[in-house]
C-alpha cells in the first residue's frame, strides 16, 4: 500500500529525508541540473555461427529500458524482441528498433543533440551506453559486439560513441564476452581469457584514459552464455547491476550508487557461488573526473516508486511483478533500513523463502512500506546443478556496511561516507 505523508513512520521520513525523495520543499545545492540519456543494444544473435543465439539478452534490454525510462529524457532500445519476450512486456516491441548499425548512429546524432542543447542550457546530460548480448575478439585481439548486420568494434565505440559525445559523463555498461577487450586495446594482456587481475593491472590503457568522463562497468567472462538463468530469464550480471542500481546496492542510504558501492554489492552477491559455471568476473572503473559520480542518483525526482524495506527485516529477498519479470534482488541486514526504486503503475510481489506480499505502486514518488504489508506462504521452485547453485548461492551473503568496508578496504579504494540520516528528534 502506499503512504500518505501523515502516515508514516518516523524512521522511514528519516531515511527519507536521508535520500531526499518526496521532500519538494527541502532546499536543494546548488548544483547543475543533471539530465540523463540511456541508450541500451540487446542482440540475441551472434555474428559467428559457432555461438548459439542467447535466450535472454533481449529480456535484459527490455527490463533496462523499463528502469531507465521513467528517469531519463530519452531511453532508447535497440533489439529484436523474441515472442516469448514481447509477451512479457506487452507493447514494447512498438518502441523499439532493430540494432542495426545504422540505427546505433541515428540514435547517437538525435541523442547527442539533444545533449548539446542541455549544455547550452546548463544542465549536465549524462549517457549510459548499454550492451548485452555476444562479444569476440577479432585476429588482432580488437574486441567486438555483434550487431544484426555486422560487428560493432573497440575503434567504432571510440569513434563513434565516446570521442564526439557532448556527455558530462558517459557510463559504460557491456554484458558480453570478453567485453574489457571492447574497450581497452590488448597491451600486455595474455590472448587466453580475460582474468580480474589482468584486467585491473592494465585497465589505464592509452585510449580510455584520454576520456576522464567516461565510467565503465565490464563483465569480463570469457563464458557469458552459462551466466544466463533461465528461472529469472535474464542474465545474471545485467540482473545484479540492475538490482545495484535500484539502490540495493546503496550502502550509505544516501540514494546513490556509486561505482565502489556496485563492485561491492555483486561481489557479496557472487561470494557464495562455488559452481565455476556460476561465477562472474566483472570490473567496474568510476571516471576519473569525479570518482564520486554515482551510477545512479535516486535522490533526484525520478518518475520511478519506492518500496521501503525497513530495519528489523532481514535475509534474501527479491522483487517479481505480477509478469513474472524478476526486478531485483538482495540480501538484506537486519539492522539497515533500505530503499528499493521500482518503475510505478503496476503491481509486485516481495517474496522470500517460503513467503510472499504483494504490493501495489499506484504513481511515480509513492512510497510502499514492506514493515505495513502482509505476508503469506509460497513455493519457488528451480531445476538442474547450476539453476540450484544460483538459487541456493547467489546473494547468499548478507550486504551492508560491515561487508561493504571490508571488500573496499581489500580493494584499496576510497569508501563512501556512512550517513546516518538526520536527526528528527525535537
Amino acid at each position: 500500500m502506499s503512504l500518505p505523508r501523515a502516515s508514516l513512520p518516523l524512521s522511514l521520513w528519516s531515511l527519507l529525508l536521508g535520500l531526499g525523495l518526496a521532500l519538494p520543499w527541502q532546499a536543494q545545492a546548488a548544483t547543475p541540473e543533471r539530465v540523463s540519456y540511456a541508450l541500451i543494444i540487446a542482440n540475441n544473435a551472434s555474428l559467428d555461427p559457432k555461438q548459439a543465439a542467447l535466450r535472454y539478452a533481449d529480456d535484459d534490454g527490455a527490463r533496462y529500458y523499463e528502469f531507465f525510462a521513467p528517469q531519463a529524457k530519452e531511453t532508447v532500445l535497440l533489439s529484436v524482441l523474441d515472442a516469448e519476450t514481447q509477451a512479457r512486456h506487452p507493447g514494447l516491441a512498438a518502441r523499439t528498433q532493430p540494432p542495426t548499425r545504422a540505427t546505433l548512429k541515428e540514435s547517437l546524432t538525435r541523442l547527442s543533440s539533444q545533449m548539446k542543447q542541455d549544455r547550452e542550457a546548463g544542465r549536465q546530460p549524462v549517457l549510459y551506453f548499454i550492451f548485452t548480448g555476444h562479444g569476440q575478439r577479432g585476429a588482432a585481439g580488437e574486441g567486438t559486439v555483434s550487431l544484426l548486420d555486422g560487428p560493432f568494434t573497440r575503434t567504432d565505440l571510440y569513434s563513434q560513441v565516446i570521442t564526439p559525445s557532448p556527455a558530462s559523463f558517459i557510463h559504460l555498461i557491456v554484458d558480453a564476452c570478453d567485453s574489457y577487450f571492447f574497450v581497452n586495446a590488448r597491451g600486455g594482456l595474455p590472448i587466453g581469457p580475460a582474468q580480474t587481475a589482468a584486467v585491473t593491472q592494465h585497465l589505464a590503457s592509452r585510449e580510455l584514459d584520454r576520456f576522464p568522463q567516461v565510467g565503465v562497468v565490464l563483465s569480463t567472462s570469457s563464458a557469458q552464455e552459462s551466466h544466463e538463468w533461465s528461472a529469472i530469464s535474464a542474465g545474471v550480471f545485467s540482473h545484479q547491476v540492475r538490482s545495484a542500481l535500484a539502490g540495493a546496492a546503496d550502502v550509505n542510504g544516501d540514494g546513490r550508487v556509486e561505482y565502489s558501492e556496485l563492485t561491492a554489492f555483486i561481489a557479496a552477491a557472487s561470494q557464495g557461488i562455488e559452481d565455476v559455471r556460476g561465477r562472474l568476473d566483472i570490473f567496474a572503473r568510476p571516471p576519473p573526473l569525479d570518482r564520486s559520480a554515482p551510477l545512479s542518483d535516486l535522490g533526484r525526482s525520478s518518475g520511478l516508486g519506492y518500496l521501503l524495506v525497513p530495519e528489523g527485516t532481514s535475509g534474501r529477498m527479491w522483487v517479481e511483478d505480477t509478469r513474472g519479470v524478476r526486478v531485483a534482488d538482495f540480501h538484506k541486514e537486519r539492522e539497515r533500513p533500505m530503499v528499493v526504486a521500482l518503475p510505478p503503475d503496476r503491481s509486485y510481489f516481495l517474496r522470500s523463502a517460503g513467503r510472499e506480499t504483494r504490493l501495489t505502486m499506484s504513481r511515480a514518488g509513492a512510497v510502499v512500506d514492506a514493515g505495513a504489508l502482509s505476508w503469506s506462504a509460497s513455493a519457488v521452485a528451480s531445476r538442474g546443478p547450476v539453476e540450484e547453485a544460483f538459487r541456493d548461492k547467489l546473494f547468499s551473503v548478507a550486504f551492508g556496511p560491515r561487508f561493504y568496508s571490508g571488500y573496499v578496504a581489500s580493494q584499496g579504494e576510497t569508501p563512501v561516507a556512512m550517513n546516518d540520516g538526520p536527526d528528527l528528534s525535537p
